[in-house]
């Protein structure tokens, strides 16, 4: 049986010990960043991946530390319970899972070019999948010419694009398949145009545009189907897009007692009024619930049970810490009156950055279906089993 609290302690005390300093360092400056839409400074990101923070999660095969996978999602939790900056988890889980998947193809020659130096963070990565549009309607096309290829289209909205040098890109080919290519910044005729999304402002968005940019055939990565190997990647972000924000509600709720504790109405500390302890005690409920889901979902994951391409139980560990990762924002926002609305500069930042919590890989309302369709699906078996005995 894990120690997880033992377990939530020590990785606390290694987190603040090792990266501690410039993840407070990434907070200083983020909400001026986040009102120009600026990311991390570039200094701080290269720090952190020289401290070990990129790699920690990698396989050691290609210069990894290879923790696993509840681990490493103790460390997202940290990072964002410390960390003022919410997008960086984010940009970070991101880039890495790019060169997992890179590494898991089991390509030496792509391994070397991208997968060892996201590690070591000389290098970052996006993943170009969104287009507004469902796989089978994508506009972005890979077409051959001769032995290799042309890339034309435009994919919306890629995480910590204006940062990345390469990019995970997902095309139709000309038959309607969907495939995988790894396509570079600098490659001809590749434009990258900052976006401006409601939320996760310094998370370094961008458009790409893709105007018949040339490839050479090493740069597929899948010929075909790619569609599975993108609800791979989306599964995964499922699992690990959570983790961070449910460290910085954590954060929130013992900020948002400290602050009514301090503040005086009726005599009293607005903390000890009852209806301010049921709220109070609301939020512990949806932050400790959210948690006790979660780390089952990791645990799930890091014991090989989960389903690579839809996993009901990581699917709806996502909707469930979403939705209460949300309620714990506006509680803080509701019970902390005008100190949330206009007396500090982040509540309403993170309610707007985690207001996308719900529609990221794979919208809540998606998997709620899928989710139900699969209970039908059991029920069914079970009845035919029932019916067979």
């Amino acid at each position: 049986m894990v120690d997880l609290a033992g377990r939530q302690a020590e990785i606390a005390e290694i987190v603040g010990s090792r990266w501690g300093p410039l993840l407070d360092e990434v907070g200083k400056t983020v909400v001026e960043r986040d009102e120009a839409r600026r990311p991390p400074p570039a200094e701080l990101m290269d720090a952190l991946a020289a401290a070990g923070l990129h790699r920690l999660s990698l396989s050691p095969a290609i210069g990894g530390a290879g923790v696993d996978v509840l681990t490493w999602g103790m460390v997202l939790e940290q990072i964002g319970y410390r960390c003022l900056d919410s997008a960086l988890p984010m940009i970070i889980n991101h880039t890495i899972d790019i060169a997992r998947f890179i590494d898991e193809s089991g390509r030496a020659d792509l391994i070397e070019k991208y997968a060892r130096p996201i590690g070591r963070g000389t290098i970052g990565a996006g993943i170009a999948y969104t287009e507004d549009a469902d796989a089978w309607s994508f506009g972005t096309v890979l077409r051959r010419k001769g032995d290799d290829f042309v890339l034309t289209g435009h994919k919306s909205y890629v995480t910590a694009g204006i940062m990345s040098d390469v990019f995970l890109v997902y095309p139709l080919d000309e038959t309607g398949d969907m495939v995988v290519c790894l396509v570079e910044r600098d490659d001809p005729g590749v434009t990258v145009t900052p976006a401006a999304p409601l939320g996760m402002r310094t998370a370094g968005a961008a458009s790409l545009t893709f105007e018949d940019v040339p490839l050479t055939a090493e740069r597929i990565l899948e010929p075909s189907d790619g569609l599975t190997h993108a609800q791979r990647f989306l599964s995964n972000q499922r699992l690990w897009i959570t983790c961070a924000p449910l460290g910085r509600a954590q954060r929130i709720l013992e900020d948002c007692a400290t602050w009514l504790s301090g503040s005086i109405r009726y005599g009293e500390p607005v903390a000890g009024l009852k209806n301010v302890e049921a709220t109070l005690g609301r939020m512990y409920v949806a932050i400790e619930s959210a948690r006790s889901m979660l780390y089952r979902a990791l645990t799930h994951v890091g014991g090989g049970h989960a389903e690579p391409v839809f996993d009901p139980l990581l699917s709806a560990a996502k909707c469930f810490a979403a939705d209460q990762i949300r309620f714990v924002l506006e509680s803080a926002f509701r019970v902390m009156g005008g100190q949330g609305f206009y007396g500090s500069p982040h509540l309403g930042r993170y309610l707007r950055d985690f207001s996308g919590l719900p529609i990221v890989a794979g919208t809540n309302d998606i998997l709620e279906v899928n989710l139900g369709a699969g209970v039908v699906a059991r029920s069914h078996r079970h009845g035919q089993k029932g019916r067979q005995a």
